[in-house]
């Protein structure tokens, strides 16, 4: 076995153990000394290391991050979990509004904006309700997960299958083959956790995180969230357009940031609040399964049945597992690679199956890290790793059933 698979195991491993660990051990460090530790000892240089980091994703991070702060210290996104949780007696409608409010910005703005962007709102529930904030912080991870299936731009793994798909309309695509799952999904999310809600013992809730300073204007921050939605939106166009360029997703985000650092005279303070352990995290972890993908571990493993790749069942475990050792992103793009065909049945299996992964394992998908991140960053203790997959376990295989069986009922009524 590779030393960098071995690592990566090592890595998943610390985390799932990370409750029994010292408290000053931290994801972002886990992930660091695993990344780290491959570059040291050879299994990839300094250069590899380089090529392996997607900057694409860490501009967007970056951007996306800055906006975020900046909605929750001008006390926006206060203003929207008051208007969530004003009935307080109500869990459905609080669970309502605030699973179609976090669902639409995933949509629009890929699922690690809404992680962002969603998990003060969360902290805000809990503190409402008068519950831990483990229990919103885990329907916040599911809500954009599964939200992120109704659109192209909903998560990295989307855009690498509509840049290979060279569909004619990704967006009608992806609401053709993918809204019902996602619907369903999201109804038995809302049900599922309005039970796990009224059921969750009072107590030990969290405080209402506010800014230490709020910032007198709020309108940069919303000029800088309009206009990451528009960019967004417009790029997602350019896809059916031969006129209008398409730009990644990094540019957009530092671009919808720039009004942010025009309109402020706390620029510096802004740059400091960024989720810069996040970034690190993420760097570190494009380095760990860079190592792994150079090993050629997953490539050896899925060359055996080649021939068989384009077979739902075949996509849908290989999408589904794989993505909890490698992740989702890097499994789509060597998985897209191996495929001899690429029919628009099998890569939408492909996009949902690696989609819905995210919601089994805390590192399933980076939302969930990101949330973990922001949590701890606003001082509240998340969620442990088992307690994760206690809670996420049920939506899972409801989601996945409906998944499967939706796009087999479109192939058939096509065949």
């Amino acid at each position: 076995m590779p030393v960098s698979l071995i690592v990566s195991i090592l890595v998943f491993f610390c985390i799932a153990i990370r409750q029994w660990l010292p408290d000053w051990l931290k994801i972002w460090m886990i992930m660091t000394t695993g990344a780290v530790f491959l570059l040291v000892t050879g299994n990839i240089s300094p250069s590899e290391a380089l090529s392996a980091i997607d900057w694409n994703v860490i501009a967007y991070l970056f951007g996306v991050f800055a906006i975020s702060h900046a909605l929750f210290a001008s006390g926006i996104s206060e203003r929207v979990s008051n208007w969530i949780c004003a009935d307080q007696r109500s869990i459905p409608k609080i669970l309502l509004y605030f699973i179609v409010f976090v669902t639409l910005i995933s949509a629009v703005l890929t699922n690690d904006a809404a992680a962002a962007i969603g998990t003060p709102i969360a902290i805000a529930i809990a503190a409402s309700l008068r519950i831990a904030a483990a229990l919103p912080l885990i329907a916040l991870c599911v809500s954009v997960t599964v939200g992120s299936m109704f659109s192209p731009v909903g998560n990295p793994q989307n855009l690498l299958i509509v840049a290979d798909g060279h569909f004619q309309n990704p967006v009608g695509v992806f609401l053709e083959w993918l809204a019902v799952p996602a619907i369903i999904s999201l109804i038995f999310t809302l049900v599922w956790f309005w039970i796990c809600f009224a059921r969750a013992p009072k107590g030990d809730a969290p405080e209402h995180v506010t800014p230490d300073e709020q910032s007198a204007r709020s309108w940069p921050a919303l000029v800088s969230t309009g206009l990451l939605c528009v960019l967004v939106i417009v790029d997602s166009i350019a896809h059916e357009s031969e006129f209008l360029p398409d730009l990644p997703l990094g540019v957009l985000s530092l671009v919808a940031a720039i009004p942010l650092f025009l309109f402020t005279d706390q620029r510096v303070r802004l740059v400091k609040e960024v989720d810069w352990h996040t970034l690190i995290f993420f760097v570190s972890m494009f380095i760990v399964t860079g190592a792994v993908l150079k090993s050629g571990a997953l490539q050896h493993w899925l060359s055996p049945w080649h021939d068989q790749l384009g077979e739902p069942l075949m996509v849908t475990s290989i999408a589904f597992f794989g993505s909890q050792v490698f992740s989702n992103v890097p499994l789509v793009e060597i998985y897209l690679n191996l495929l001899s065909g690429h029919d628009t049945p099998t890569l939408m299996l492909l996009s949902g199956i690696s989609t819905l992964a995210g919601n089994l394992f805390i590192l399933s998908a980076a939302s969930n890290v990101i949330i973990v991140q922001q949590a701890e960053k606003h001082g509240v203790t998340p969620f442990q790793f088992w307690q994760f997959t206690r809670f996420v376990l049920p939506v899972t295989v409801v989601s996945l059933v409906a998944c499967y069986v939706w796009i087999a009922f479109l192939v058939s009524l096509s065949g």
